[in-house]
């Protein structure tokens, strides 16, 4: 299973682009922290990781719109590894959150919307009246 849940904040305003056929991505980083005890000095110190994180279509222009650096956000989807070669002939890679659910989180205006690829999916499941158990033939054997 590839999914990750972050919450973070906008390290930098979102950036908007178009691709050659429509297609809206918008791209951003994303700074979630956590406190670590220092082995060596036995001193609490905060520690920062950086995400990179993007999205299409209309969550692209939803984020690009209402986003910001600083903005706190929910972003819940999938890493993903690309490589390329660069102008100068070098190959790259980075690590990316590709994401199917962004929720904003900052204090701001209620007209600021979220987005779900899965909302469909969710209202779905939260409607139905039951769900079926497995049964023990049917049970994940781990």
């Amino acid at each position: 299973m590839n999914k990750i849940f972050l919450i973070g904040n906008l390290g930098r305003d979102p950036e908007l682009r178009v691709t050659p056929t429509g297609v809206q991505v918008c791209t951003f980083t994303l700074a979630t922290g956590e406190r670590r005890k220092d082995p060596a000095t036995s001193q609490w110190v905060d520690h920062t990781e950086w995400h990179n994180v993007i999205c299409f279509g209309k969550a692209a222009e939803l984020c690009s719109k209402y986003l910001k650096k600083g903005s706190q956000v929910f972003v819940e989807g999938r890493l993903q590894t690309r490589k390329w070669v660069d102008q100068s002939g070098v190959q790259r890679q980075t690590t990316e959150v590709v994401a199917s659910n962004v929720r904003f989180l900052s204090r701001a205006s209620a007209a600021e919307p979220s987005f779900s690829e899965d909302d469909e999916i969710l209202k779905s499941l939260q409607s139905a009246e039951s769900l079926e158990p497995l049964t023990d033939e049917e049970e994940i054997p781990f």
